[in-house]
């Protein structure tokens, strides 16, 4: 016998909820105490569940049937997360090929999301798209992209239903090109910087180019790092509001 139960369906509402929470930047940061992150979701799951149309009905004779709902609703909050998290990965990129032509790629320190070993510009990136992510508002946003996940994936929709993995082939090339926009004057910097010593070990064979280098790819480094910092907030701030364009592919699919 198929019956409608209120409670069962704000568990799975909040397993849509949990699964974005504990899996997006920012929200799942290792930063912020499991019981944050809880109390998180217990509340949002409080607000948003009276604004979904609701219309499950479960077989109460079996636990598999449900458990298989709340699995699928987990799994597409999950699934909203790591687009955001795929995204997000240009900053890893970009300051991985910075240092490396800076020499800093022996220096790393603790990514803050998940507690892996970053490169110290990569770290610099996303603390600053971190704040430019959070003085836009765009976490708001990810609530809002939250909430239409219920108008536009309703409740109960098989996520296997649809083919999204595309989306997830898109996000890391996207992110690819877009890291390599962002390193892109620091590695044509740093060639010609290895240009001109070049030159200039043929010109004094004496110099010890190998002591002078490091220096010198460092200086230029930070140089272009002042030139540059007045117009990475606009970068930054038209890159990661476009990342949202994501999500709403991955609506259309069950439209």
């Amino acid at each position: 016998m198929l019956v409608a139960v209120p409670l069962l369906d704000m568990l799975l509402v909040g397993a849509r909820i949990g699964g974005l929470i504990f899996t997006a930047p920012i929200f799942g940061s290792r930063n912020y105490p499991v019981q944050f992150r809880i109390g998180l979701t217990f509340f949002l799951t409080l607000i948003i569940f009276p604004l979904v149309d609701r219309s499950v009905l479960y077989d109460l004779s079996t636990f598999f049937s449900f458990a298989a709902l709340f699995i699928n609703e987990l799994i597409i909050g999950m699934f909203m997360g790591l687009i955001l998290t795929l995204y997000f990965n240009f900053i890893y990129f970009a300051g991985d090929l910075i240092d490396r032509d800076l020499g800093f790629a022996m220096v790393n320190v603790v990514n803050p999301l998940d507690e892996s070993q970053i490169p110290i510009t990569a770290n610099l990136f996303y603390i600053f798209a971190t704040l430019i992510f959070l003085q836009l508002n765009l976490h708001h946003e990810v609530i809002v992209a939250l909430v239409t996940s219920f108008e536009r994936i309703r409740l109960g929709t098989d996520f296997f239903g649809v083919i999204s993995f595309p989306i997830l082939g898109d996000l890391v090339s996207e992110s690819f090109v877009l890291g390599f926009q962002i390193a892109a004057p620091f590695v044509i910097t740093i060639m010609i910087s290895n240009f001109v010593l070049g030159m200039l070990s043929k010109a004094m064979p004496g110099m010890n180019v190998f002591i002078l280098g490091m220096p010198f790819k460092i200086f230029f480094g930070f140089l272009l790092f002042i030139i540059l910092m007045p117009y990475l907030y606009e970068i930054f701030s038209n890159i990661l509001g476009d990342g949202f364009y994501y999500f709403m592919r991955f609506f259309q699919l069950f439209s």
